[in-house]
């Protein structure tokens, strides 16, 4: 199963470290919404309790995220009291058909006096998300995979020259490189690659002893 995150078209030097904002007003209540990258659980807690925080004042403060756990996700989500279905539904079945995760959208009501309704209120904080959702590019997450192995002081030259190519297109990371008798590399490489990369480091060490 393929996964995505969101990454911005244009970068956001956000209060919260948000990548992303958006803003609807639907019969004088306002929904801001804040869209964020997020590695775990404590990631997201600690942003959303940053925004209660500053937003006291607010009627409600709805959330939804997802992480991926083993190459799985876990979904965890608040309506905070809006009815049923109305707060992060939408939202949860956007983000699950396309496959995103490692995603935090929190969604701030400032209440206008006026009752929206089920279906106004679901839309709004759906139309909230999608503003600042849709600033945003879809980008594939991939899995990578640690590989180790030791080569000369020559081969480590010739290899990076050989790898710059996959490193500047982030299929290969070079985790750590200690420079002993020999020099002892670990790498990061996307498990699809791993074949490819092994058969260039064969080669660079043949060539190079």
């Amino acid at each position: 199963m393929k996964y995505y995150y969101l990454d911005n078209k244009v970068a956001l030097n956000g209060k919260y470290g948000e990548i992303s904002t958006g803003l609807l007003e639907e019969k004088k209540s306002k929904f801001y919404s804040y869209v964020f990258n997020i590695d775990n659980e404590l990631d997201a807690i600690e942003k959303i309790n940053s925004i209660k925080r500053d937003n006291r004042d607010a009627r409600h403060v709805v959330y939804i995220y997802s992480y991926l756990d083993n190459n799985m996700p876990v979904i965890r989500f608040s309506d905070d009291g809006e009815p049923q279905g109305t707060g992060t539904k939408a939202i949860y079945e956007l983000l699950d058909k396309e496959k995103i995760t490692n995603i935090l959208v929190v969604i701030v009501r400032y209440f206008g006096g006026i009752l929206l309704g089920a279906g106004p209120l679901s839309r709004a904080y759906l139309n909230s998300s999608k503003d600042a959702l849709d600033k945003l590019e879809k980008k594939e997450i991939f899995n990578y995979i640690e590989y180790s192995f030791n080569c000369s002081y020559n081969g480590y030259n010739i290899l990076k020259n050989k790898l710059n190519r996959y490193i500047e297109e982030y299929i290969v990371k070079i985790q750590n490189s200690e420079f002993k008798e020999d020099v002892e590399v670990t790498l990061k490489v996307i498990d699809e690659y791993l074949d490819e990369i092994k058969n260039i480091i064969k080669e660079v060490n043949y060539d190079s002893k």
